[in-house]
């Protein structure tokens, strides 16, 4: 089971619900009650696994995204910057966390392959200007729930 700490401060349902109409997209239930219970911050364990294009590969969770007025590792933020800023990422996707070099995970919030996790390599990135929603090419699945992803967490890589 995963711990989590150096959360920032506790939300409730209408915080969570701002930053929804401010994307237009509704959050997975299972992803509503992280945040409701957690709101950002560090986990251990960390580490995680996702099949790339055959290749088994791991990486880390560094920072969870948080619903608040910081500067650092803020929900709000990120979904400028990749979302509506850019668009970095399909309509769809929501950011949810970022590991050591820059890469993001994220939950889709579409009703095919809802609550699904991704691992999204910045190193390949789809111009979404030009692409449709449905190009994954640089997104990989971890795992098909937020409380299976949580769940397969790991200490340590290898």
């Amino acid at each position: 089971m995963a711990t989590f700490y150096q959360t920032e401060s506790k939300l409730n349902l209408i915080q969570i619900e701002e930053i929804e109409k401010y994307v237009d997209l509704t959050f997975p239930t299972e992803y509503k009650e992280h945040l409701l219970k957690y709101n950002g911050g560090q986990c251990t364990p960390n580490v995680f696994k996702f099949n790339e294009n055959g290749n088994w590969t791991e990486s880390c969770i560094d920072w969870f995204l948080a619903i608040y007025d910081g500067e650092y590792d803020n929900l709000r933020n990120y979904i400028q910057v990749y979302k509506l800023g850019e668009k970095r990422l399909p309509i769809h996707i929501l950011p949810i966390a970022h590991d050591p070099g820059g890469n993001l995970i994220c939950i889709s919030c579409h009703k095919d392959n809802e609550g699904h996790i991704y691992f999204w390599d910045h190193e390949n990135e789809v111009d979404y200007k030009k692409s449709n929603d449905t190009n994954y090419s640089n997104l990989y699945l971890v795992s098909k729930s937020f409380s299976e992803f949580i769940a397969g967490l790991k200490e340590d890589f290898g």
